[in-house]
């Protein structure tokens, strides 16, 4: 019964773990268009899914779900637009910036939680402000090592911002359904990210073909390429999608925080990044925030 209990939890877990993953796959990995990151990334992600769901028999009912439900679309798009949008900022501002601007989501959930007269706890807000400064001490040599005030930067704040704001809306909107006893099929909102991702992939295609990379791909570039679309997106999408139904949404939002935990962790055992020091005391200070969160 507990390990049902915390099935959620421990999903949005895996979800962040692989989200932890994308800079080690895209580093190893030669592809520099963010578009076409993001449409092999659902490309690849879309083709999993799909010969899971025609093993399980279970095809038609999940695009059936998918282009007949007008919220499933909505959630499916946000999504999208919240990956891209990530993807593009970290292409133009530094990492420091566009991680501690995207982490800011839970200060949006409970913006929308009050704003819907649903109001916060002391624990929910204390929690959020503790596990955010875990963030910021943690991030904070980046940020003074690689502060740019520059228009790129600024556009690159502004996509960051745009999808932490997304994101906060994905896990309102689905919290909700649940709420009204209104399911919403994890694996259509999976398939209908995918759908926008291959959407961009087509338009590349078609139109842009000097995007893809001609050659010079050895075999660590290929698997790179798929884990980045397996590892850090399908399971990723599908387990979040799930958890986001089953968790409270702030509490949801502050996992988010641990995944420059997790990411600095994976650069230090992958690529020999050494971390520093302030992780130690940032890490602290995010259990502390998720601990007091999760109490009622």
């Amino acid at each position: 019964m507990t390990i049902h209990r915390n099935t959620p939890l421990i999903s949005a877990l895996i979800s962040v773990l692989g989200w932890g993953m994308v800079g080690i796959f895209i580093r190893l990995s030669s592809l520099q268009s963010p578009l076409l990151i993001i449409s092999i990334r659902f490309f690849i992600t879309f083709i999993v899914l799909f010969l899971v769901l025609l093993f399980q028999g279970k095809t038609k009912q999940v695009f059936v779900e998918f282009f007949t439900s007008r919220v499933t679309i909505i959630l499916s798009l946000v999504l999208f637009l919240t990956y891209f949008l990530g993807t593009m900022a970290f292409m133009l501002a530094s990492i420091g910036e566009v991680t501690l601007l995207i982490s800011i989501s839970p200060f949006f959930v409970i913006l929308f939680k009050r704003l819907k007269g649903e109001g916060t706890s002391r624990n929910e807000l204390w929690g959020t402000i503790i596990a955010i400064l875990g963030v910021i001490i943690i991030m904070l040599p980046k940020i003074t090592m690689q502060i740019d005030i520059s228009s790129r930067s600024l556009l690159g704040d502004i996509l960051a911002l745009t999808a932490a704001l997304l994101f906060a809306v994905f896990v309102i909107i689905s919290n909700t359904q649940d709420r009204r006893k209104k399911q919403v099929n994890s694996l259509s909102v999976t398939l209908g990210t995918c759908f926008f991702g291959i959407l961009v992939f087509l338009y590349l295609m078609l139109f842009d073909r000097s995007s893809f990379p001609s050659k010079d791909l050895i075999t660590l570039n290929i698997l790179s390429i798929f884990a980045l679309g397996f590892f850090s997106t399908a399971v990723p999408t599908f387990g979040f999608a799930y958890a986001s139904k089953k968790t409270p949404p702030v509490l949801l939002s502050n996992i988010l925080l641990l995944e420059p935990v997790f990411a600095i962790s994976f650069a230090y055992l992958f690529l020999a990044e050494i971390p520093h020091t302030y992780i130690y005391p940032g890490i602290f200070l995010i259990f502390i925030g998720l601990l007091k969160v999760s109490r009622k």
